[in-house]
Protein backbone atom coordinates (compact mmCIF):
# COMPACT_ATOMS: atom_id res chain seq x y z
CA UNK A 1 0.00 0.00 0.00
CA UNK A 2 1.70 3.17 -0.86
CA UNK A 3 1.42 6.35 0.86
CA UNK A 4 -1.37 8.24 -0.92
CA UNK A 5 -3.88 4.98 -0.61
CA UNK A 6 -2.73 4.49 3.08
CA UNK A 7 -3.83 8.21 3.65
CA UNK A 8 -7.00 7.94 2.12
CA UNK A 9 -7.53 4.75 3.81
CA UNK A 10 -7.39 6.27 7.29
CA UNK A 11 -8.86 9.24 6.10
CA UNK A 12 -12.23 6.90 5.02
CA UNK A 13 -11.96 5.20 7.96
CA UNK A 14 -12.18 8.45 9.88
CA UNK A 15 -14.95 9.47 8.21
CA UNK A 16 -16.62 5.99 8.97
CA UNK A 17 -16.15 6.51 12.55
CA UNK A 18 -17.25 10.45 12.82
CA UNK A 19 -20.37 9.07 10.88
CA UNK A 20 -20.92 6.73 13.89
CA UNK A 21 -20.22 9.01 16.29
CA UNK A 22 -22.62 11.85 15.57
CA UNK A 23 -25.45 10.33 12.97
CA UNK A 24 -26.91 7.90 14.56
CA UNK A 25 -29.81 9.51 16.48
CA UNK A 26 -32.12 9.79 13.26
CA UNK A 27 -31.05 5.67 12.11
CA UNK A 28 -32.04 2.91 12.82
CA UNK A 29 -33.80 1.38 15.94
CA UNK A 30 -31.62 -1.85 16.27
CA UNK A 31 -28.66 -0.86 13.60
CA UNK A 32 -27.17 1.74 11.95
CA UNK A 33 -25.57 1.72 7.85
CA UNK A 34 -22.82 2.83 8.12
CA UNK A 35 -21.42 1.82 5.28
CA UNK A 36 -24.40 1.34 2.25
CA UNK A 37 -23.29 -0.35 -0.86
CA UNK A 38 -23.27 2.39 -3.37
CA UNK A 39 -22.95 2.84 -7.10
CA UNK A 40 -19.09 3.52 -6.53
CA UNK A 41 -18.27 1.17 -3.92
CA UNK A 42 -17.20 -2.44 -4.21
CA UNK A 43 -15.46 -2.42 -7.58
CA UNK A 44 -12.11 -2.63 -7.18
CA UNK A 45 -8.93 -3.65 -5.01
CA UNK A 46 -8.94 -0.62 -3.16
CA UNK A 47 -12.47 -0.47 -2.58
CA UNK A 48 -12.36 -4.14 -0.63
CA UNK A 49 -9.25 -2.79 1.27
CA UNK A 50 -11.06 0.66 2.73
CA UNK A 51 -14.45 -1.64 3.31
CA UNK A 52 -11.82 -3.91 5.50
CA UNK A 53 -10.15 -1.31 7.18
CA UNK A 54 -13.28 0.31 8.01
CA UNK A 55 -15.21 -3.11 9.68
CA UNK A 56 -11.52 -3.11 11.72
CA UNK A 57 -12.06 0.71 12.45
CA UNK A 58 -15.61 0.87 13.43
CA UNK A 59 -15.59 -2.65 15.03
CA UNK A 60 -12.99 -0.57 17.31
CA UNK A 61 -14.64 2.71 17.73
CA UNK A 62 -17.57 0.21 19.22
CA UNK A 63 -15.01 -0.48 22.07
CA UNK A 64 -13.36 2.50 22.54
CA UNK A 65 -16.62 4.77 22.92
CA UNK A 66 -16.49 6.51 26.16
CA UNK A 67 -13.97 4.70 26.92
CA UNK A 68 -16.38 1.59 27.07
CA UNK A 69 -14.08 -1.37 27.15
CA UNK A 70 -12.78 -0.63 30.41
CA UNK A 71 -15.90 0.69 32.07
CA UNK A 72 -17.54 -2.93 30.91
CA UNK A 73 -14.87 -5.17 31.77
CA UNK A 74 -12.43 -3.35 34.40
CA UNK A 75 -15.05 -1.41 36.93
CA UNK A 76 -17.70 -3.06 38.31
CA UNK A 77 -16.90 -4.79 41.41
CA UNK A 78 -13.32 -4.57 40.69
CA UNK A 79 -10.14 -3.14 41.87
CA UNK A 80 -10.09 0.56 40.68
CA UNK A 81 -11.66 2.88 42.76
CA UNK A 82 -13.00 6.70 41.56
CA UNK A 83 -11.24 9.27 42.73
CA UNK A 84 -14.73 11.50 42.64
CA UNK A 85 -16.98 10.03 44.89
CA UNK A 86 -20.58 9.90 43.43
CA UNK A 87 -19.56 10.11 39.90
CA UNK A 88 -20.26 7.91 36.84
CA UNK A 89 -17.29 6.23 36.93
CA UNK A 90 -18.07 5.41 41.07
CA UNK A 91 -21.57 4.45 40.03
CA UNK A 92 -20.51 1.67 37.43
CA UNK A 93 -18.27 0.33 40.36
CA UNK A 94 -21.10 -0.09 42.42
CA UNK A 95 -22.79 -1.80 39.82
CA UNK A 96 -25.46 1.40 39.77
CA UNK A 97 -26.21 1.14 36.38
CA UNK A 98 -29.45 2.98 36.60
CA UNK A 99 -27.81 6.42 37.68
CA UNK A 100 -29.12 9.15 35.38
CA UNK A 101 -25.35 10.42 34.52
CA UNK A 102 -24.80 10.75 30.58
CA UNK A 103 -21.90 8.86 30.07
CA UNK A 104 -23.78 5.47 31.59
CA UNK A 105 -26.80 6.03 29.07
CA UNK A 106 -24.33 6.35 26.35
CA UNK A 107 -22.65 2.59 27.59
CA UNK A 108 -26.19 1.26 28.18
CA UNK A 109 -26.89 1.80 24.25
CA UNK A 110 -25.46 -0.81 21.50
CA UNK A 111 -26.14 1.48 18.10
CA UNK A 112 -22.60 1.69 18.24
CA UNK A 113 -22.00 -2.26 17.77
CA UNK A 114 -24.88 -3.17 15.65
CA UNK A 115 -23.02 0.10 13.06
CA UNK A 116 -19.96 -2.05 13.09
CA UNK A 117 -22.15 -5.34 12.23
CA UNK A 118 -24.35 -3.70 9.61
CA UNK A 119 -20.82 -2.86 8.26
CA UNK A 120 -19.53 -6.48 8.16
CA UNK A 121 -22.57 -7.59 6.90
CA UNK A 122 -22.25 -5.10 4.48
CA UNK A 123 -18.90 -6.34 3.01
CA UNK A 124 -19.49 -9.95 3.56
CA UNK A 125 -22.67 -9.26 0.92
CA UNK A 126 -20.67 -7.00 -1.56
CA UNK A 127 -16.82 -8.15 -1.65
CA UNK A 128 -17.33 -10.37 -4.18
CA UNK A 129 -18.32 -7.92 -6.62
CA UNK A 130 -14.14 -6.58 -5.76
CA UNK A 131 -12.97 -9.48 -8.27
CA UNK A 132 -14.14 -7.43 -11.14
CA UNK A 133 -10.53 -5.92 -10.70
CA UNK A 134 -8.18 -8.44 -11.51
CA UNK A 135 -5.95 -7.43 -8.54
CA UNK A 136 -7.86 -8.78 -6.09
CA UNK A 137 -8.10 -12.49 -6.30
CA UNK A 138 -10.22 -15.63 -5.34
CA UNK A 139 -8.02 -16.44 -2.48
CA UNK A 140 -7.58 -12.43 -1.09
CA UNK A 141 -11.92 -12.21 -1.36
CA UNK A 142 -12.12 -15.44 0.54
CA UNK A 143 -9.69 -14.15 3.76
CA UNK A 144 -10.97 -10.98 3.48
CA UNK A 145 -14.90 -12.24 3.92
CA UNK A 146 -13.81 -14.79 6.45
CA UNK A 147 -12.52 -11.60 8.82
CA UNK A 148 -15.85 -9.88 8.43
CA UNK A 149 -17.56 -13.46 9.91
CA UNK A 150 -15.40 -13.52 12.14
CA UNK A 151 -15.81 -9.67 14.14
CA UNK A 152 -19.21 -10.15 13.45
CA UNK A 153 -19.00 -13.08 15.95
CA UNK A 154 -16.60 -10.94 17.75
CA UNK A 155 -19.16 -8.13 17.84
CA UNK A 156 -21.85 -10.37 18.99
CA UNK A 157 -19.93 -12.11 21.87
CA UNK A 158 -19.09 -9.09 22.96
CA UNK A 159 -22.81 -7.56 23.26
CA UNK A 160 -24.31 -11.06 24.63
CA UNK A 161 -21.16 -10.51 27.77
CA UNK A 162 -22.55 -7.10 28.50
CA UNK A 163 -26.40 -7.68 27.49
CA UNK A 164 -27.52 -11.46 27.50
CA UNK A 165 -30.43 -11.28 24.68
CA UNK A 166 -29.69 -9.39 21.46
CA UNK A 167 -30.85 -8.79 17.91
CA UNK A 168 -29.20 -11.12 16.09
CA UNK A 169 -28.74 -9.84 12.36
CA UNK A 170 -26.84 -11.20 9.57
CA UNK A 171 -28.34 -8.92 6.55
CA UNK A 172 -27.03 -5.06 5.48
CA UNK A 173 -29.50 -3.20 6.08
CA UNK A 174 -30.88 -0.90 3.03
CA UNK A 175 -30.77 2.66 2.11
CA UNK A 176 -31.05 3.42 6.19
CA UNK A 177 -34.20 1.47 6.33
CA UNK A 178 -35.44 1.30 10.05
CA UNK A 179 -35.60 -2.85 11.25
CA UNK A 180 -37.55 -3.83 14.32
CA UNK A 181 -35.78 -7.58 15.51
CA UNK A 182 -36.82 -8.64 18.87
CA UNK A 183 -33.68 -9.81 20.98
CA UNK A 184 -32.47 -13.59 20.78
CA UNK A 185 -31.68 -15.89 23.40
CA UNK A 186 -27.72 -15.42 24.34
CA UNK A 187 -27.96 -19.35 23.78
CA UNK A 188 -28.54 -19.04 20.11
CA UNK A 189 -26.33 -15.74 19.42
CA UNK A 190 -23.32 -17.77 21.32
CA UNK A 191 -24.46 -20.81 19.17
CA UNK A 192 -24.35 -18.91 16.06
CA UNK A 193 -21.09 -17.21 16.87
CA UNK A 194 -19.26 -20.35 17.54
CA UNK A 195 -20.64 -22.13 14.43
CA UNK A 196 -19.07 -19.02 12.40
CA UNK A 197 -15.95 -19.30 13.47
CA UNK A 198 -15.40 -22.83 12.86
CA UNK A 199 -17.02 -22.45 9.86
CA UNK A 200 -14.68 -19.95 8.81
CA UNK A 201 -11.10 -20.47 10.44
CA UNK A 202 -9.57 -22.76 7.70
CA UNK A 203 -10.30 -19.67 5.61
CA UNK A 204 -8.14 -17.69 7.71
CA UNK A 205 -3.85 -17.51 7.33
CA UNK A 206 -1.85 -17.74 10.17
CA UNK A 207 -0.79 -14.68 9.84
CA UNK A 208 -1.14 -11.25 7.25
CA UNK A 209 2.15 -9.98 4.78
CA UNK A 210 4.77 -13.13 5.83
CA UNK A 211 5.40 -16.91 5.97
CA UNK A 212 1.57 -18.09 6.14
CA UNK A 213 1.78 -21.87 8.20
CA UNK A 214 -2.23 -22.54 7.15
CA UNK A 215 -3.34 -24.71 4.51
CA UNK A 216 -3.62 -21.85 2.47
CA UNK A 217 -0.12 -20.96 1.44
CA UNK A 218 -0.95 -17.37 1.77
CA UNK A 219 2.53 -15.90 1.67
CA UNK A 220 4.19 -12.24 0.54
CA UNK A 221 2.81 -9.06 1.16
CA UNK A 222 -0.66 -8.14 2.48
CA UNK A 223 -2.43 -5.73 0.67
CA UNK A 224 1.56 -4.03 0.36
CA UNK A 225 2.34 -4.65 3.99
CA UNK A 226 4.60 -7.29 5.34
CA UNK A 227 4.08 -8.62 9.12
CA UNK A 228 6.24 -6.69 10.69
CA UNK A 229 4.08 -3.57 9.62
CA UNK A 230 0.38 -5.46 10.14
CA UNK A 231 1.40 -7.68 13.15
CA UNK A 232 -1.87 -8.30 14.56
CA UNK A 233 -3.97 -5.35 13.01
CA UNK A 234 -5.81 -7.92 10.88
CA UNK A 235 -7.09 -11.33 12.51
CA UNK A 236 -5.95 -14.92 11.30
CA UNK A 237 -6.61 -18.04 12.12
CA UNK A 238 -5.32 -18.12 15.85
CA UNK A 239 -6.92 -15.17 16.30
CA UNK A 240 -9.89 -16.85 15.42
CA UNK A 241 -9.23 -19.73 18.11
CA UNK A 242 -8.56 -17.30 20.94
CA UNK A 243 -12.20 -16.11 19.96
CA UNK A 244 -13.25 -19.55 20.15
CA UNK A 245 -11.85 -20.28 23.51
CA UNK A 246 -13.21 -17.15 25.12
CA UNK A 247 -16.45 -18.24 23.61
CA UNK A 248 -16.71 -21.80 25.12
CA UNK A 249 -15.30 -20.38 28.51
CA UNK A 250 -18.22 -18.55 28.79
CA UNK A 251 -20.85 -21.22 27.79
CA UNK A 252 -19.13 -23.49 30.25
CA UNK A 253 -18.35 -26.00 27.17
CA UNK A 254 -14.11 -26.68 28.79
CA UNK A 255 -13.88 -30.02 27.06
CA UNK A 256 -13.87 -27.29 23.84
CA UNK A 257 -11.80 -24.89 26.04
CA UNK A 258 -9.19 -27.06 26.18
CA UNK A 259 -8.80 -28.11 22.58
CA UNK A 260 -8.77 -24.40 21.19
CA UNK A 261 -6.32 -23.39 24.06
CA UNK A 262 -4.03 -26.09 23.25
CA UNK A 263 -3.85 -26.03 19.74
CA UNK A 264 -2.46 -22.49 20.34
CA UNK A 265 -0.01 -23.95 23.07
CA UNK A 266 1.30 -26.15 20.50
CA UNK A 267 2.03 -23.67 18.08
CA UNK A 268 3.40 -20.43 19.35
CA UNK A 269 6.07 -20.55 16.55
CA UNK A 270 3.16 -20.51 13.64
CA UNK A 271 1.26 -18.12 15.33
CA UNK A 272 3.98 -15.79 16.31
CA UNK A 273 4.16 -15.39 19.98
CA UNK A 274 4.76 -16.69 23.08
CA UNK A 275 5.43 -15.97 26.87
CA UNK A 276 6.62 -13.06 28.36
CA UNK A 277 10.25 -14.01 29.83
CA UNK A 278 11.07 -13.23 32.82
CA UNK A 279 13.92 -10.82 31.39
CA UNK A 280 11.24 -8.96 29.13
CA UNK A 281 8.77 -8.53 31.94
CA UNK A 282 9.57 -5.36 33.11
CA UNK A 283 9.80 -3.68 29.67
CA UNK A 284 7.57 -5.28 27.69
CA UNK A 285 4.56 -5.62 30.62
CA UNK A 286 4.77 -1.81 31.42
CA UNK A 287 6.29 1.45 30.36
CA UNK A 288 6.02 3.72 26.60
CA UNK A 289 6.75 0.59 24.38
CA UNK A 290 5.55 -2.20 26.04
CA UNK A 291 3.56 -5.02 24.22
CA UNK A 292 0.29 -2.90 24.45
CA UNK A 293 2.08 0.20 22.68
CA UNK A 294 0.71 0.05 18.37
CA UNK A 295 0.71 -3.06 16.82
CA UNK A 296 2.63 -5.29 19.76
CA UNK A 297 5.45 -6.52 17.22
CA UNK A 298 8.70 -7.38 19.06
CA UNK A 299 11.11 -8.62 17.15
CA UNK A 300 9.61 -11.70 15.72
CA UNK A 301 6.82 -12.29 17.62
CA UNK A 302 3.70 -10.19 17.90
CA UNK A 303 2.50 -10.53 21.94
CA UNK A 304 -0.51 -9.20 21.61
CA UNK A 305 -2.49 -12.12 19.51
CA UNK A 306 -5.97 -10.19 19.69
CA UNK A 307 -6.18 -6.25 19.88
CA UNK A 308 -7.44 -3.37 18.70
CA UNK A 309 -4.29 -1.27 17.81
CA UNK A 310 -3.30 2.14 16.98
CA UNK A 311 -1.16 2.42 15.01
CA UNK A 312 1.21 5.48 15.77
CA UNK A 313 3.46 5.69 12.38
CA UNK A 314 0.35 7.29 11.48
CA UNK A 315 -0.58 9.25 14.22
CA UNK A 316 -3.28 7.22 15.17
CA UNK A 317 -5.48 8.19 18.20
CA UNK A 318 -8.62 7.80 20.14
CA UNK A 319 -10.03 11.24 20.03
CA UNK A 320 -9.50 13.55 23.35
CA UNK A 321 -7.45 10.22 23.84
CA UNK A 322 -10.47 8.20 23.76
CA UNK A 323 -9.99 4.07 23.56
CA UNK A 324 -6.89 4.56 26.06
CA UNK A 325 -7.03 3.43 29.41
CA UNK A 326 -4.37 5.99 29.94
CA UNK A 327 -6.99 8.82 29.82
CA UNK A 328 -8.26 7.04 32.74
CA UNK A 329 -5.64 5.83 34.46
CA UNK A 330 -2.80 8.81 34.60
CA UNK A 331 -1.77 11.51 36.22
CA UNK A 332 1.01 13.97 36.35
CA UNK A 333 3.93 13.59 35.21
CA UNK A 334 2.30 11.77 32.70
CA UNK A 335 -0.45 13.81 31.99
CA UNK A 336 -0.88 17.68 33.08
CA UNK A 337 -3.85 16.70 35.79
CA UNK A 338 -3.14 16.34 39.49
CA UNK A 339 -5.00 12.90 39.80
CA UNK A 340 -6.73 10.41 37.72
CA UNK A 341 -10.28 9.17 37.35
CA UNK A 342 -9.51 5.60 38.60
CA UNK A 343 -7.00 4.03 40.67
CA UNK A 344 -6.29 0.52 42.95
CA UNK A 345 -5.88 1.72 46.67
CA UNK A 346 -2.37 0.51 48.11
CA UNK A 347 -3.60 -2.18 50.41
CA UNK A 348 -6.00 -3.40 47.43
CA UNK A 349 -2.53 -3.41 45.90
CA UNK A 350 -0.83 -5.31 48.56
CA UNK A 351 -3.25 -8.34 48.15
CA UNK A 352 -2.64 -9.00 44.60
CA UNK A 353 0.85 -10.25 45.23
CA UNK A 354 1.52 -12.77 47.92
CA UNK A 355 5.39 -12.21 47.35
CA UNK A 356 7.30 -9.19 47.08
CA UNK A 357 9.95 -10.93 45.00
CA UNK A 358 7.37 -11.12 41.93
CA UNK A 359 8.84 -8.37 39.12
CA UNK A 360 5.07 -6.93 38.98
CA UNK A 361 5.59 -5.62 42.58
CA UNK A 362 5.96 -2.05 43.44
CA UNK A 363 8.88 -3.42 45.27
CA UNK A 364 11.91 -4.53 43.02
CA UNK A 365 14.50 -6.16 45.94
CA UNK A 366 16.53 -7.12 42.35
CA UNK A 367 17.18 -2.68 42.51
CA UNK A 368 16.31 -2.28 46.13
CA UNK A 369 13.62 0.13 45.76
CA UNK A 370 10.24 0.80 44.36
CA UNK A 371 10.29 0.84 40.71
CA UNK A 372 7.65 2.13 37.75
CA UNK A 373 6.41 -1.04 36.91
CA UNK A 374 2.35 -1.46 37.57
CA UNK A 375 2.56 1.91 39.56
CA UNK A 376 3.70 4.83 40.43
CA UNK A 377 3.47 7.57 43.63
CA UNK A 378 3.05 3.96 45.26
CA UNK A 379 3.46 5.87 48.63
CA UNK A 380 1.07 8.62 47.73
CA UNK A 381 -2.48 9.18 48.53
CA UNK A 382 -3.53 8.15 45.00
CA UNK A 383 -1.44 5.60 43.26
CA UNK A 384 -0.46 6.04 39.32
CA UNK A 385 -1.38 2.97 37.78
CA UNK A 386 1.04 2.85 35.05
CA UNK A 387 1.19 -0.21 34.03
CA UNK A 388 -0.39 1.39 30.71
CA UNK A 389 1.47 4.38 30.10
CA UNK A 390 2.37 4.18 25.92
CA UNK A 391 2.56 8.38 25.50
CA UNK A 392 4.07 10.58 22.41
CA UNK A 393 3.81 13.87 23.36
CA UNK A 394 2.27 16.55 21.14
CA UNK A 395 1.93 20.31 20.68
CA UNK A 396 1.36 22.23 23.86
CA UNK A 397 1.96 19.28 25.82
CA UNK A 398 -1.12 17.51 24.88
CA UNK A 399 -1.43 13.40 25.07
CA UNK A 400 -1.29 11.21 22.16
CA UNK A 401 -1.56 7.77 23.23
CA UNK A 402 -0.67 4.89 21.37
CA UNK A 403 -2.03 1.89 23.53
CA UNK A 404 -4.22 -0.73 21.98
CA UNK A 405 -7.32 -2.41 23.34
CA UNK A 406 -5.72 -5.58 24.48
CA UNK A 407 -8.52 -8.94 23.71
CA UNK A 408 -6.33 -11.82 24.13
CA UNK A 409 -2.64 -13.10 24.68
CA UNK A 410 -0.40 -16.00 25.68
CA UNK A 411 -0.68 -15.59 29.61
CA UNK A 412 -4.52 -15.55 28.59
CA UNK A 413 -4.53 -18.46 26.83
CA UNK A 414 -2.57 -20.19 29.64
CA UNK A 415 -4.76 -18.99 32.52
CA UNK A 416 -7.84 -20.32 30.45
CA UNK A 417 -6.29 -23.94 29.82
CA UNK A 418 -6.07 -23.93 33.60
CA UNK A 419 -9.03 -22.78 34.22
CA UNK A 420 -10.76 -25.45 31.59
CA UNK A 421 -8.27 -28.14 33.53
CA UNK A 422 -9.61 -27.62 36.71
CA UNK A 423 -13.59 -27.73 35.58
CA UNK A 424 -12.45 -31.31 33.68
CA UNK A 425 -10.64 -32.56 36.99
CA UNK A 426 -7.05 -32.55 35.67
CA UNK A 427 -5.56 -30.58 38.68
CA UNK A 428 -1.81 -31.51 37.93
CA UNK A 429 -2.54 -29.87 34.36
CA UNK A 430 -4.31 -26.61 36.30
CA UNK A 431 -0.88 -26.39 38.53
CA UNK A 432 1.44 -26.92 35.80
CA UNK A 433 -0.01 -23.96 33.38
CA UNK A 434 -0.71 -21.65 36.06
CA UNK A 435 3.15 -22.16 37.15
CA UNK A 436 3.80 -21.75 33.69
CA UNK A 437 2.67 -17.66 34.39
CA UNK A 438 3.82 -17.29 37.55
CA UNK A 439 7.54 -18.63 37.13
CA UNK A 440 9.21 -16.10 34.77
CA UNK A 441 7.69 -13.54 37.06
CA UNK A 442 9.37 -14.51 39.97
CA UNK A 443 6.50 -15.82 42.10
CA UNK A 444 5.87 -18.90 44.15
CA UNK A 445 3.93 -21.55 42.01
CA UNK A 446 1.14 -23.84 43.20
CA UNK A 447 1.48 -27.06 45.06
CA UNK A 448 4.93 -27.17 43.33
CA UNK A 449 8.19 -25.60 43.63
CA UNK A 450 9.69 -24.66 39.69
CA UNK A 451 13.32 -24.02 38.51
CA UNK A 452 13.57 -19.54 38.88
CA UNK A 453 13.97 -18.31 35.75
CA UNK A 454 15.48 -15.11 38.17
CA UNK A 455 17.99 -17.61 39.84
CA UNK A 456 19.41 -20.57 38.00
CA UNK A 457 19.62 -23.50 40.40
CA UNK A 458 16.97 -22.19 42.82
CA UNK A 459 13.78 -23.59 42.75
CA UNK A 460 10.86 -21.68 43.78
CA UNK A 461 9.09 -23.20 45.91
CA UNK A 462 5.34 -22.33 46.80
CA UNK A 463 4.37 -20.68 49.80
CA UNK A 464 1.01 -20.64 52.00
CA UNK A 465 0.27 -17.05 50.96
CA UNK A 466 1.00 -18.43 47.04
CA UNK A 467 -1.81 -21.48 47.65
CA UNK A 468 -4.08 -19.58 50.18
CA UNK A 469 -7.74 -19.76 48.53
CA UNK A 470 -6.71 -23.22 46.36
CA UNK A 471 -6.34 -23.61 43.02
CA UNK A 472 -9.01 -22.00 41.52
CA UNK A 473 -9.24 -19.01 43.26
CA UNK A 474 -5.33 -18.26 42.39
CA UNK A 475 -6.33 -19.03 38.61
CA UNK A 476 -8.23 -16.30 38.93
CA UNK A 477 -5.72 -14.09 41.07
CA UNK A 478 -3.55 -14.36 38.83
CA UNK A 479 -5.68 -13.07 35.98
CA UNK A 480 -6.45 -10.08 38.11
CA UNK A 481 -2.66 -9.28 38.33
CA UNK A 482 -1.09 -10.74 34.79
CA UNK A 483 -4.01 -8.67 33.14
CA UNK A 484 -4.82 -5.84 35.24
CA UNK A 485 -6.52 -3.05 33.17
CA UNK A 486 -6.56 -5.06 29.93
CA UNK A 487 -10.65 -4.93 30.07
CA UNK A 488 -11.32 -8.68 31.15
CA UNK A 489 -12.00 -8.57 35.35
CA UNK A 490 -15.61 -8.26 35.17
CA UNK A 491 -16.02 -11.13 33.13
CA UNK A 492 -13.46 -13.52 34.92
CA UNK A 493 -15.07 -12.62 37.85
CA UNK A 494 -18.39 -13.67 36.58
CA UNK A 495 -16.69 -17.05 35.27
CA UNK A 496 -15.17 -17.91 38.37
CA UNK A 497 -18.58 -17.12 40.67
CA UNK A 498 -20.34 -19.70 38.05
CA UNK A 499 -17.66 -22.00 38.97
CA UNK A 500 -17.20 -21.48 43.09
CA UNK A 501 -20.56 -20.27 43.70
CA UNK A 502 -19.29 -19.23 46.84
CA UNK A 503 -20.02 -15.65 46.87
CA UNK A 504 -23.98 -14.96 47.68
CA UNK A 505 -24.27 -11.45 46.98
CA UNK A 506 -22.36 -12.44 43.44
CA UNK A 507 -24.70 -15.77 43.09
CA UNK A 508 -27.93 -13.00 43.48
CA UNK A 509 -26.38 -11.08 40.18
CA UNK A 510 -25.67 -14.06 38.29
CA UNK A 511 -29.41 -15.67 39.39
CA UNK A 512 -30.94 -12.66 38.86
CA UNK A 513 -29.51 -11.10 35.80
CA UNK A 514 -27.58 -8.24 37.62
CA UNK A 515 -24.46 -9.50 35.73
CA UNK A 516 -25.70 -7.49 32.42
CA UNK A 517 -26.22 -3.98 31.94
CA UNK A 518 -30.03 -2.23 31.44
CA UNK A 519 -30.67 -1.21 27.67
CA UNK A 520 -30.89 2.37 27.07
CA UNK A 521 -34.52 3.55 27.14
CA UNK A 522 -34.35 5.28 23.70
CA UNK A 523 -33.38 1.38 22.13
CA UNK A 524 -36.65 0.46 23.97
CA UNK A 525 -38.97 3.89 22.80
CA UNK A 526 -38.30 2.92 19.56
CA UNK A 527 -38.70 -0.67 19.25
CA UNK A 528 -41.42 -2.20 21.12
CA UNK A 529 -39.82 -5.72 20.14
CA UNK A 530 -37.01 -4.90 23.10
CA UNK A 531 -37.48 -5.00 26.78
CA UNK A 532 -35.95 -4.36 29.18
CA UNK A 533 -33.29 -6.53 31.77
CA UNK A 534 -35.49 -7.67 34.44
CA UNK A 535 -32.74 -6.99 37.20
CA UNK A 536 -33.24 -3.31 36.10
CA UNK A 537 -37.01 -2.92 36.01
CA UNK A 538 -37.03 -2.35 39.47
Amino acid sequence: MNSKNLKQTILLLFGLILLVTFGCNKKLDTTVSSTEASTNMWQSYDDARNGLVAIYGLSRAALADNNGHWLYGDLRKGDFVATSSGNYLDAIIKNELNKGFPQIKKLTNWRRFYAAIDACNTFIENAQRCKADLRYSDLNCTVDIAQAHMLRSFLYFYMVRIWGDVPLITKATKNGETIQVARAPQEQVMDYCIRELRQYKDSLPTEYGGDDKSKLNYDGNYYGQAWSSWGNAFWGYYQCLGLLAQMYAWTGDYAAVLTATTEIFNNATAARTGLISYSNSRGYLAGRNSIFYSNGVKGNLCYQMISFPYNMTNRESGPSGVGHIESLTLASPYMVRAKPDIYVPRDTIARWFHYFGDVRHPYQSEFGNYEEIYFSNYFGSIPVFTKFKNIETGSSNFPIFGSCIPIFRWEDNLLLMAEANYALGDMRAAFDRLNDVREPRNSPGFFYGRISAVRPGFTLQPTEASMEGGILYNIFRERRVELAGEGSWWYDQIRYNRLARNNAEFNKLLDEGGIYWPIDQDIIDKNPLIEQNSYWKR
